[in-house]
C-alpha cells in the first residue's frame, strides 16, 4: 500500500468534526456554560482547520502545481469556499455574544448548528476528494520515499502547540494497527524524547482496553505489568 500523506491528519480532523458537531447539537445555547463549551470546540475546529488548510497550500498543492496547475487551482478555490463557511460561523459566533434574550440565544445558537453542520459536510468532502483525486497525483508523480521527505517537511513547519493538539486527536481518530505502527516508526526513527511524549499522548487520550493493547502490539505479545 502506497504512503497516504492525508490519513492521519484526516483522521484527526474527522474525530475533532464529529465530536464538535455532536456537542453543538446536544447545546441548550440558553445555558451560558454549554454555550460557551460549544463556541469554544467549534473555534478550536476552525483553528486547527485553518492550520491545516495552510500547510497544503504551501507544500502538498505546490508538488502537484508544476504537473496540473488547473486541478491545484480547483482546490485552491475551495480553500477559499472553505474560509468563507468559517468566515460565517465567526460572525455568528460574535454576535452569540452580545445577544441578551433567551429566545434570540436560541435562534441564532440554531444558527451556529446549521453553520457548522454546512462547514463540517464541505469539510468531508473536501478531504474525501484530497485522499483520492491529490493522492492518486501524487502517488503519480512522487514516490513513497519522495512523500515521506515531503511529510516531514511539513511536520518540521508544525508549532509545538499544534502537534500535541493534533497528535491527541490523530490517537481518537485512527485504529489500533494504525496506532501501532506510527509509535513503532517514531521508536525507531525519533528520538527518545519524541517517542516518549507520543507514548504518553497516546496513554491519556486511548480508553485502558485500547491502550493495553497497543502496548502489547508495541511490545511483541511480551508480558507486561
Amino acid at each position: 500500500m502506497r504512503f497516504n500523506i492525508f490519513n492521519q491528519i484526516h483522521k484527526a480532523l474527522r474525530a475533532l468534526l464529529y465530536d464538535a458537531a455532536l456537542t453543538v447539537q446536544q447545546t441548550n445555547f440558553a445555558n451560558a456554560e454549554e454555550a460557551e463549551t460549544a463556541l469554544e470546540k467549534i473555534k478550536s475546529v476552525l483553528g486547527i482547520f485553518d492550520k491545516h488548510a495552510d500547510h497544503e497550500d504551501h507544500f502538498v498543492l505546490p508538488a502537484i502545481h508544476q504537473y496540473e496547475p488547473s486541478l491545484v487551482d480547483s482546490f485552491e478555490q475551495e480553500h477559499v469556499e472553505d474560509h468563507q463557511l468559517a468566515e460565517n460561523l465567526r460572525i455568528l459566533m460574535a454576535g452569540f455574544a452580545n445577544i441578551g434574550t433567551t429566545e434570540a440565544k436560541l435562534l441564532t445558537g440554531h444558527s451556529i448548528l446549521h453553520s457548522f453542520i454546512a462547514f463540517m459536510s464541505f469539510n468531508l468532502d473536501h478531504m474525501a476528494k484530497e485522499e483520492t483525486v491529490l493522492n492518486e497525483r501524487l502517488w503519480r508523480y512522487y514516490s513513497d520515499a519522495e512523500l515521506l521527505e515531503l511529510n516531514e517537511k511539513i511536520v518540521a513547519a508544525i508549532e509545538p502547540e499544534e502537534m500535541a493538539f493534533t497528535a491527541a486527536w490523530m490517537m481518537k481518530g485512527m485504529n489500533n494497527a494504525e496506532i501501532t505502527g506510527w509509535l513503532k516508526a517514531v521508536q525507531k526513527n525519533a528520538p527518545e524524547v519524541v517517542f516518549s511524549c507520543l507514548f504518553s499522548i497516546a496513554e491519556k487520550e486511548l480508553p485502558y482496553d485500547r491502550f493495553r493493547k497497543i502496548l502489547e502490539d508495541l511490545t511483541e505479545g511480551a508480558m507486561v505489568a
